[in-house]
């Protein structure tokens, strides 16, 4: 009797472990505010870390578990087949595409790259915090002093201004907390304005307690919205956890919170322009 319990168990735990694995999605994440917040007041409060926690109450039976990588690392251990994690917030190009699944449906939807400035310096060129603002016309026409992280892509538009625009005084630092030092320096009146995402620029500034003297402009020369899909590792198990996530977003995606989530780290002034476009392309995808 011992014996075939023996055999019962040998044969069952493999299953057992399968089953259990199957029902457990494995997310990378990265301590980067204010996307993943992991040592400060606002603990747990990041962006997509939030957007996960609603995607865990739309999939009770599921487990989550993290695993914290380097965000050097995350895109190599998501694409190794023999990996199973997935990503939130993560943006898709042809060549991830062949080594990465994605969702259909966007599981992030942000303000695209826009640049912080002292608000004495808004009032002192005339500018409309409401309306874009040309960076070309920045660098060019007014001479500005600009900060930028080395080696980070705001997209082609973007870059192209930087690149040819060789007259500008553009400085460029290296370093795993670049923005933050920039900030600093955009405080300091060290440099004129900083580019950046607008949620990064709210959280630094708020967080190093400049967000009454700092505000953002937004960019002609960039897109209206910067969207992130969901990636998991591109094998049998994550095909599975995409379609399982497709179905997730599409469930909490017209949500309230999900709305409050996307606009948190938002200063005030750019709030109602990300909610007013979240509702033209909630209209547009409904028609």
């Amino acid at each position: 009797m011992r014996l075939a319990w023996f055999f019962l168990l040998f044969f069952l735990c493999p299953f057992a472990n399968a089953t259990n694995q199957s029902k457990t999605i494995e997310w990378i994440v990265v301590d980067f505010a204010p996307y993943y917040i992991m040592n400060d007041r606002y603990e747990g409060m990041g962006r997509d870390e939030s957007v996960i926690k609603l995607l865990k109450n739309a999939l009770p039976d599921y487990t989550f578990t993290r695993t914290l990588l380097p965000a050097s690392r995350a895109i190599h251990e998501l694409s190794n087949p023999h990996n199973n994690y997935c990503i939130l917030s993560l943006y898709q190009s042809e060549h991830r595409k062949q080594h990465i699944a994605f969702t259909t449906h966007t599981s992030t939807v942000g303000l695209s790259p826009s640049i912080a400035i002292r608000k004495e310096l808004i009032e002192k060129l005339n500018l409309d915090p409401s309306k874009p603002v040309s960076l070309k016309s920045l660098l060019n026409d007014k001479h500005l002093a600009l900060g930028v992280s080395m080696s980070r892509s705001f997209g082609s538009n973007i870059d192209n201004v930087i690149n040819s625009s060789h007259d500008a005084n553009i400085i460029s630092r290296p370093g795993r907390d670049t923005l933050a030092s920039l900030t600093y320096m955009l405080h300091k009146k060290r440099i004129d304005i900083l580019l950046g995402y607008p949620s990064e620029h709210y959280y630094l500034a708020h967080s190093m307690g400049f967000e009454n003297e700092l505000t953002q402009l937004t960019l002609s020369e960039a897109p209206k919205l910067s969207v992130g899909y969901i990636g998991c590792t591109n094998n049998e198990q994550g095909h599975a956890m995409i379609t399982l996530l497709d179905k997730a977003l599409e469930e909490i995606a017209h949500t309230q919170n999900f709305e409050d989530i996307l606009v948190r780290w938002l200063p005030d002034n750019l709030k109602p322009i990300l909610e007013k476009r979240l509702r033209d392309r909630n209209e547009s995808a409904a028609h």
